[in-house]
């Protein structure tokens, strides 16, 4: 699967008949598109405390398991074959200029980093909305892209408070772990929040 094995130098509410449509159209054939309405679901609930190595409050699906990798926070399902599905929290950093244009700078040098070619997503999303009682910025983009390892079904998804800009990749290897794990991906999704 993608691994940061240098760290590049990465430059109103959502009401629950969103979490309903996800779960929806997860079933469609067309998961970019089940990707997209997932990074509307993060923004829906409040996160559960996770432990003091995490920078982030959320709860983790059950059948997941955690790991840090230097500053990067992964799940992956326990039951998958190694690599075919991830879940990464890029560790906060510092606000840099205007959220959109830090996200887009962002996801476009994880692109290059993982050599992700012909993207096929949909537009980018972003908004305001509250998480946690907090006002946030949230952008995200999804797609399925080539790779060297073969085709990946990715979401990039950012947050931010004014302050912090967080970066959360989900990645999946098939069209059918991504229909079979999105549902638990958008429990993380919707409940993502900046530990206090």
């Amino acid at each position: 699967m993608f691994r940061l094995t240098a760290r590049p130098a990465l430059p109103g509410r959502v009401l629950r008949d969103v979490l309903r449509d996800v779960l929806r159209r997860v079933r469609c054939r067309a998961p970019h598109r089940a990707l997209a309405a997932l990074a509307l679901s993060t923004l829906a609930m409040s996160a559960a405390a996770q432990g003091s190595a995490s920078s982030y409050r959320y709860a983790p699906p059950a059948s997941w398991t955690q790991a840090m990798d230097g500053d990067i926070e992964t799940l992956t399902p326990a039951a998958e074959p190694a690599g075919s599905v991830q879940l990464m929290l890029l560790a906060p950093k510092a606000a840099a200029g205007e959220f959109r244009a830090q996200f887009e700078s962002e996801r476009a040098a994880l692109e290059s980093f993982w050599a992700l070619r012909a993207p096929q997503g949909v537009p980018l999303q972003s908004g305001r909305a509250t998480v946690a009682g907090m006002p946030v910025d949230y952008a995200a983009h999804f797609a399925s892209y080539d790779s060297d390892a073969g085709p990946r079904f990715m979401g990039f998804l950012a947050l931010g408070d004014g302050q912090r800009f967080a970066l959360v990749v989900f990645v999946a290897a098939s069209h059918d772990s991504f229909n079979r794990l999105a549902p638990q991906a958008v429990e993380v999704f919707r409940g993502l929040s900046f530990a206090r």
